[in-house]
């Protein structure tokens, strides 16, 4: 019997902009993590202490450290509770600085993958950084992503070499998301006259359109829930607002929507915590605007309320404690993380490049939810 992953106070969708066609390691809370200090901070990186960061690149990285950071030519790991740091190597260009599941490799800049342990793949650079991507769940076993019109490419870690998803429809790729048990992804795709959100297995094969955006509407990002039952999607309706739907992939013949109320009509980025029903966006069209927001039942809030400086939504270090950066914009970033809505937002280190979380995912699921009689055959290369 399929449970059903009740997130938030649910409404049928009357008025849609649309027509239809695992939990990671648990991270601090905020309470037990450091304040930040009140002492004069060094020139340059400063972390919670007040303290700079160490000369030289050393130390091994554990689970426990799953704030990552680049700052001075280097990449580190933090753990928020106990404040340990590890550097994890250096690095001139981070482009997307963004980690596998299993939080041991990093993609960076023009499809570079380093590895942080003798077992991580690590490769050099080959062609240009990716508008959109996401790694294979639930291992890295690979990396899916597009530029512009092409249709995607996927890089595998055992070879580095990249293949072409040929049999994907053709158009601009919008956002790209893996299921959490690897076999499965979910695709936005700008078709011409209109957006369609798209399932394939994790070859590209056997796609599918499971919804199609009507006039005014833009479909900004796709996930899916760390249970893999339900496919997720921010719709933006210009002029108004944004709301966020998901779909049951073992029905499919319909959608739902969440109450958004709050959450601007150019909200993209959409985070869904690990478990438990928050779920976290940006919003704003350029860096100086950018706003982190938080959606539990009541609707949207800003994660850090009252700030000047522009914020985004990094990910969730576990169910209920956003990363979250403020500034930016050409200029040194502070990282924080925040414990829900209306708790204080809490320095983790400022004066950064770019952050990222750095999670380990666990108990993915196994399987893709489909309706009776129309699950694809399963992808003979495995999980991603």
């Amino acid at each position: 019997m399929r449970t059903r992953w009740v997130v938030l106070a649910l409404v049928l969708v009357a008025t849609a902009c649309t027509s239809t066609s695992s939990t990671s390691t648990p991270a601090p809370t905020v309470a037990g993590s450091p304040a930040p200090s009140t002492t004069t901070a060094p020139v340059g990186t400063t972390l919670a202490d007040g303290s700079g960061l160490p000369e030289g690149c050393s130390g091994k990285p554990t689970t426990r450290e799953t704030v990552a950071f680049v700052a001075e030519g280097r990449a580190w790991a933090l753990d928020p509770a106990a404040g340990s740091l590890a550097c994890l190597f250096e690095v001139a260009d981070p482009g997307p600085f963004a980690f596998g599941p299993q939080g041991d490799r990093a993609l960076l800049a023009d499809m570079q993958v380093q590895g942080l342990s003798a077992t991580a793949p690590t490769w050099p650079a080959k062609g240009q950084t990716p508008s959109v991507f996401d790694w294979g769940h639930p291992l890295g076993l690979a990396i899916v992503y597009a530029n512009g019109a092409d249709t995607p490419l996927k890089r595998f870690m055992d070879d580095g070499k990249v293949q072409r998803l040929s049999t994907l429809p053709a158009g601009t790729y919008q956002s790209i998301a893996y299921h959490p048990s690897g076999l499965a992804l979910g695709f936005i795709v700008n078709e011409g006259e209109g957006q369609g959100i798209w399932l394939s297995d994790n070859e590209g094969k056997h796609p599918v359109r499971l919804v199609f955006s009507k006039p005014d509407t833009v479909f900004s990002s796709v996930a899916f829930s760390p249970d893999g039952t339900q496919i997720w999607w921010i719709a933006q309706h210009t002029g108004a607002l944004s709301e966020i739907h998901w779909m049951d992939l073992a029905d499919r013949t319909g959608f739902e929507t969440i109450l958004t109320r709050g959450l601007a009509p150019t909200a993209h980025g959409l985070l869904l915590a690990p478990s438990g029903p928050l779920l976290a966006a940006t919003q704003g069209t350029d860096c100086a605007d950018r706003q982190a927001m938080i959606v539990d039942a009541d609707g949207a809030h800003p994660a850090i309320p009252g700030t000047e400086l522009p914020t985004q939504a990094l990910g969730w270090l576990d169910a209920s404690t956003l990363l979250v950066s403020s500034g930016g914009c050409d200029q040194p970033t502070q990282v924080s993380m925040v414990g829900g809505v209306g708790q204080h937002a809490v320095a983790l280190v400022d004066g950064v490049d770019v952050a990222a979380p750095r999670t380990v995912l666990r108990d993915a699921p196994t399987e893709v939810p489909a309706p009776p009689n129309e699950a694809p055959p399963a992808p003979p290369g495995g999980v991603g």
